[in-house]
């Protein structure tokens, strides 16, 4: 058992760098905030690598690479919905907000500045 540890010691020194890492005995983990603020650059280094998977699977399924491949395929469709899921495509999206006529709103901007108008007037400013 010695001579066993003994060559692993050897083999690990042969090919050791010089470079040790400290390892925490208590490690601290990946809290909320570092989860919040890394969650964009995650989120595109997700996009980026599936689109590199479909790149390599798209050849396989339009034929521009041969006989499509149903490997490819099922790889694919797995990818465009990773991709939909990511952007959130398959949740409904709310309505936009209604827009009033823009003649009302002008009416409206109108009378709110002879509203403010009178305001000013009546307080000895103008």
């Amino acid at each position: 058992m010695t001579q066993c540890v003994s060559y692993l010691c050897m083999l690990i020194c042969i090919f050791d760098t010089g470079h040790m890492t400290q390892v925490s005995p208590h490690p601290q983990g990946i809290g909320e905030e570092q989860l919040t603020d890394a969650a964009p650059l995650v989120r595109s280094l997700v996009v980026q690598r599936l689109e590199t998977i479909w790149r390599t699977c798209q050849p396989h399924i339009d034929g521009t690479g041969g006989k499509p491949d149903p490997r490819f395929v099922e790889a694919g469709i797995r990818v465009l919905d990773r991709l939909m899921r990511l952007y959130r495509l398959d949740t409904p999206q709310a309505a936009p907000p209604a827009t009033s006529d823009s003649g009302d709103s002008a009416a409206l901007v109108e009378a709110r500045l002879q509203e403010l108008e009178s305001r000013v007037r009546s307080q000895g400013v103008l």
